[in-house]
C-alpha cells in the first residue's frame, strides 16, 4: 500500500473502545499494550471495512453505467409513451399533414395517417352547434346606483384601515385592515373572520403567510391571538392603531407594552364593546375629501368627493352629483357617464355623447376610501357594484331586470325536466352554480359586456335540448333567442372511388383514418331545386399531404447515436483501466489524519480499475459492438449510419446527417424497417432475415439492464438500481455487503472479548503489584527499627 504518513498500521481508540486509562501501580500504558495485543483482530475488522467500501464503489460504478442504459432504453427503446420511441408507429408516422386547396381555411388537421393523401373533403354542408338560449334583451337595468343614502349621523366602523403591528422571527410586520366586500368589522365574530383573512395577505420569510403561523379566535366578547406552530420564533404583538378597538388597551390613550403571542393564546384585556366597533359620525364627516375609484370599460380613475365646507353649503346630494359629474367627465370624456340624484341616492348611467343610452359599456365602483363602501358604508353601495347584474348580491337585490317582484321563495326552476330549488338567500352566482352542477345538462354563463345570460346544452350536436319551466320566467324572464342543436355534415371522397359520403358528426372536430379533422366554416354546397342544399361540383375540394416529421426523426437518431457512443465509451473506460494496487480504501483512522483534499485524491486513485476486465461488462461491450448486423452494414451505410472499424472504438456508431436526411425523404418506410425489423423463425427452427439495429439494441439493453419482470438484467441483478426498487436489496453486491457486515459484527464481538480479558488480567496484575508495594513498605518500616 502507498505510504500515507505511516498510517497503514495505525489503530484508533474509537474502534478499540478503550477508555485511555494507564496502570496506577505498575506504571504501564495499559491501553496501548491492549491495542497492540489485539492488533490482529483490529486489522481483520479494517480489512473487512475496506472490502465493503470497495464493493460499494463497484456498485456505484456499475449503476453509473446502468443509469445511462435505462435512460437510453426509456427514451429510444421503450414500448410505452416516449415521443422518441423507435418502435412507435407515431414516431415514424406521417404526422406533418398539410391542408391544401382554396377552401383549406375552413379545415385543420392533426394526427397521423398513411392514407391522408387519398382523402378529399368536398364540402361542409353545416357545422355542428350546441342547443343554446340567449337573453333577448339586457339582463340588468344598466344603471349603477347607490342605495338610499342616510344623511343623518351614522355608525361608522372603526377598524377599517387601522393597523396591527407584529414581530415574528425578529422581523416587524404591519397589517393594515383592508376594505372590501370580503371584510366586515361590525361584530366580534366578523372581526375575527376579517383578521384571519387579512393575515392571508402578509408574506413571511420562507414562502409562508402570516395566517400559517397566527390564528385569531373568539372567547366570549374578547379575541385571542394564538401561535399555531410554536417553533421557538419570537412572536409578539407590538402595537398598532387597532389595539384599543380590539380590547388590548383599556383606553385609546393608554400606554401599550408589547405582549408575547404563545400557543396557549394571547387574550385581549377586556371585552370588545359596541363603542369599540362603531363611532357615531355625521354623514358629511364620513365622506368629506374621500376618494372613489370608478372603472369604465376596464380603465380605472379615482375622483375626490367635496370637502366639508362645500358639502355644508347647499343640498348634499346635489353637491355630490355636480362634483362627481365634472370629475367623471374629465376622467372618461364628456357625455359618457350621466350622474343623477333621485330616490334619496345617486345613479350613474352610461350614455353616448350627444344623447342616448350606451348599453355596451361597463361601469363599476372598484374601490373607495375607508367608510364609504360596504354594508355599513356611508354611500350604501357595495364594493364592485356595477351597471350590470351583481353576481354576488341576492337575486332580488342584484339589479336583475327580469326578476319578478313578489316571487315566492323558495322557488323552483325547471330545466330539461330537472327541478332546481332557489332560496331567497341565493345570489345570482350561487343560482348559476346550482344550474351548472345539476343533472339538467345545461351550462349557464353571464356575459358581462353584452349583459346577457347564455344557456348552453352540455350535449353535443343534435342530441342537445333546452326546455324550461316552473319559476324560470320569474327570474330570467321570457325573452330568449333559441338555437337548436345540430350535427356537422361533411362530404368526403376517397381516391379511386366516385362515391361521395356525407359524414354526420355531433362535433366540428372528429377522427377519420387516424387524423383529427376540425371544420370551422361551410363550403362546397349551393342551393338546388326547392332551396335544398346540394354539392357544388365547381367548388375546390380540400386535400391533404402527409409527410414524416423529418426534423424530429433526424434529431432523434443523431442524439441516439451520441448517447449510445457515450455508453460504449463509459463501458470501455471502466474495463480498460488497470487497478493501482498501492491504493486501497482508507480506514477511519487513516482519514482522521488526512485533509479532505488528500482523502479525495486518494480515493480517486483507489476507485480506479475496480471493473478492469470485468466479465459482465466485457459481455456487454461485445453485445454493443455488434448491434449492426453484418448483413445490414452496407444498407445502413447508405443511410449514413456506420460502425467504426477501429478496435479501440469498440463498435461506436457514426452518423451522416445529410445522407440520412436524403434517404428519409425518399424511403421513410425503408428506414423504419432497418431499425425495427425482426428475423423470423419457422416451425423447423430455421431463421430468416436479421434483426434491425433498434431490435438488437433492445436485446442487449434488456439482457444487461432490464428493470421489469424476472429475470432482470445481468447488471441489475448484480448491483441493483433505483429504477427497480425491489432490486435495491435484491442484488449480489448487496448480499455480499450483508455478509461483510455480519463478519465485522462477529469480529467486533471477538475484539470486545479480547479487550475484556486483557483488562481483567491487567487489573489483577495491578492488584498484585499494589500488594507487593504495600508489603515492601511494611518490611522497610520493620527493618528500620533495628
Amino acid at each position: 500500500m502507498a505510504s500515507i504518513g505511516g498510517l497503514s498500521g495505525s489503530t484508533s481508540n474509537s474502534l478499540s473502545g478503550l477508555k485511555g486509562y494507564g496502570g496506577l501501580a505498575s506504571g504501564l500504558d495499559r491501553d496501548s499494550l491492549i491495542e497492540s495485543m489485539t492488533q490482529g483482530t483490529t486489522s481483520k475488522i479494517y480489512k473487512q471495512q475496506q472490502k465493503k467500501t470497495s464493493l460499494q464503489w463497484e456498485q456505484t460504478a456499475i449503476r453509473n453505467i446502468t443509469d445511462k442504459m435505462i435512460a437510453f432504453s426509456d427514451k429510444y427503446l421503450s414500448t410505452y409513451s416516449s415521443s422518441t420511441n423507435l418502435f412507435s408507429s407515431t414516431f415514424w408516422g406521417r404526422n406533418n399533414i398539410s391542408v391544401l386547396g382554396s377552401n383549406s381555411k375552413y379545415v385543420s388537421v392533426s394526427g397521423s395517417s398513411s392514407t391522408a393523401d387519398t382523402l378529399s373533403i368536398l364540402g361542409v354542408k353545416q357545422l355542428a352547434k350546441k342547443a343554446q338560449m340567449t337573453s333577448g334583451s339586457a339582463a340588468s337595468d344598466g344603471i349603477l346606483k347607490t342605495g338610499k343614502i342616510d344623511l343623518s349621523d351614522q355608525k361608522a366602523e372603526n377598524l377599517e384601515g387601522k393597523t396591527i403591528e407584529i414581530n415574528y422571527g425578529d422581523k416587524n410586520y404591519t397589517v393594515t385592515l383592508p376594505s372590501g366586500s370580503d371584510y366586515k368589522y361590525d361584530s366580534v365574530d366578523n372581526i375575527v373572520k376579517s383578521l384571519n383573512k387579512a393575515f392571508e395577505n402578509v408574506e413571511l420569510d420562507g414562502g409562508k403567510k402570516l395566517n400559517d403561523v397566527l390564528a385569531v379566535e373568539t372567547k366570549g366578547d374578547r379575541i385571542v391571538f394564538k401561535d399555531k406552530v410554536n417553533n421557538g420564533n419570537i412572536f409578539k404583538l407590538t402595537g398598532g392603531t387597532a389595539l384599543s378597538h380590539l380590547g388590548f388597551k383599556d383606553k385609546p390613550d393608554s400606554e401599550f407594552k408589547e405582549m408575547d403571542i404563545t400557543s396557549a393564546g394571547l387574550e385581549s384585556v377586556r371585552d370588545i364593546t359596541e363603542d369599540d366597533i362603531f363611532t357615531k359620525t355625521p354623514f358629511i364627516d364620513r365622506i368629506a375629501g374621500k376618494e372613489l375609484t370608478f372603472t369604465y370599460n376596464g380603465v380605472s380613475k379615482s375622483i375626490k368627493l367635496p370637502e366639508k365646507d362645500a358639502l355644508n353649503n347647499g343640498n348634499i346630494l346635489d353637491t355630490l352629483r355636480t362634483s362627481m359629474q365634472k370629475q367623471l367627465d374629465d376622467a372618461f370624456g364628456d357625455g359618457r357617464i350621466k350622474v343623477s340624484a333621485n330616490s334619496g341616492g345617486l345613479q350613474f348611467k352610461t350614455t353616448v355623447p350627444g344623447g342616448g343610452n350606451d348599453t355596451s359599456s361597463v361601469l363599476s365602483v372598484s374601490s373607495g376610501s375607508a367608510g364609504l363602501l360596504g354594508e355599513n358604508g356611508a354611500l350604501n353601495m357595495n364594493y364592485g357594484e356595477s351597471n350590470r347584474v351583481n353576481m354576488e348580491a341576492k337575486i332580488s337585490e342584484s339589479g336583475l331586470r327580469t326578476f319578478k317582484e313578489g316571487t315566492t321563495f323558495p322557488a323552483t326552476i325547471t330545466i330539461n325536466g330537472v327541478d332546481i330549488k332557489v332560496e331567497e338567500s341565493d345570489t345570482v352566482r350561487t343560482l348559476m352554480d346550482k344550474i351548472n352542477n345539476s343533472d339538467a345538462g345545461v351550462e349557464v354563463n353571464y356575459q358581462n359586456s353584452s349583459d346577457k345570460f347564455v344557456f348552453t346544452s352540455k350535449k353535443d350536436g343534435a342530441s342537445g335540448k333546452i326546455s324550461v319551466g316552473g319559476d324560470f320566467k320569474n327570474i330570467f324572464g321570457t325573452s330568449f333567442n333559441k338555437t337548436d342543436g345540430q350535427d356537422a355534415i361533411v362530404a368526403v371522397k376517397y381516391a379511386g372511388s366516385d362515391e361521395v359520403v356525407e359524414i354526420v358528426r355531433d362535433s366540428n372536430s372528429f377522427k377519420i383514418d387516424g387524423m383529427t379533422i376540425s371544420v370551422n366554416g361551410e363550403f362546397g354546397y349551393k342551393a338546388g331545386a326547392g332551396g335544398k342544399l346540394e354539392l357544388d361540383k365547381t367548388s375546390d375540394p380540400v386535400t391533404f399531404d402527409a409527410k414524416v416529421d423529418e426534423d424530429k426523426i433526424v434529431e432523434t437518431i443523431k442524439k441516439m447515436v451520441e448517447e449510445y457512443n457515450e455508453i460504449i465509451e463509459l463501458v470501455g473506460k471502466e474495463t480498460g483501466i488497470k487497478p493501482n494496487r498501492d491504493y486501497e480504501p482508507l480506514t477511519s483512522a487513516q482519514k482522521a489524519e488526512m485533509s479532505e483534499s488528500e482523502i479525495e485524491a486518494w480515493e480517486e486513485k483507489a476507485k480506479e480499475g475496480l471493473l478492469f476486465n470485468d466479465n459482465d461488462l466485457k459481455g456487454l461491450s461485445n453485445s454493443l459492438r455488434f448491434v449492426v448486423s453484418t448483413a445490414d452494414q452496407a444498407a445502413l451505410k447508405k443511410l449514413g449510419i456506420t460502425t467504426s472499424s477501429t478496435a479501440s472504438d469498440k463498435g461506436k456508431l457514426s452518423f451522416d446527417e445529410s445522407a440520412f436526411r436524403a434517404a428519409l425523404k425518399t424511403d421513410p418506410e425503408g428506414i423504419r424497417e432497418m431499425f425495427t425489423k425482426e428475423r423470423t423463425v419457422d416451425e423447423n427452427g430455421v431463421a430468416t432475415g436479421v434483426n434491425g439495429i433498434a431490435v438488437n439494441m433492445k436485446s442487449a439493453f434488456d439482457k444487461y439492464a432490464k428493470t421489469l419482470g424476472e429475470p432482470k438484467g445481468i447488471l441489475i441483478e448484480r448491483a441493483g438500481s433505483i429504477k427497480s426498487p425491489a432490486s435495491i436489496t435484491q442484488n449480489s453486491l448487496y448480499k455480499q455487503m450483508e455478509q461483510i457486515d455480519k463478519r465485522i459484527s462477529d469480529l467486533q464481538d471477538v475484539l470486545k472479548m479480547e479487550q475484556d480479558r486483557y483488562i481483567r488480567q491487567f487489573t489483577a496484575l495491578e492488584s498484585v503489584i499494589a500488594q507487593m508495594n504495600s508489603q515492601s513498605g511494611w518490611l522497610s518500616q520493620f527493618g528500620s527499627g533495628y
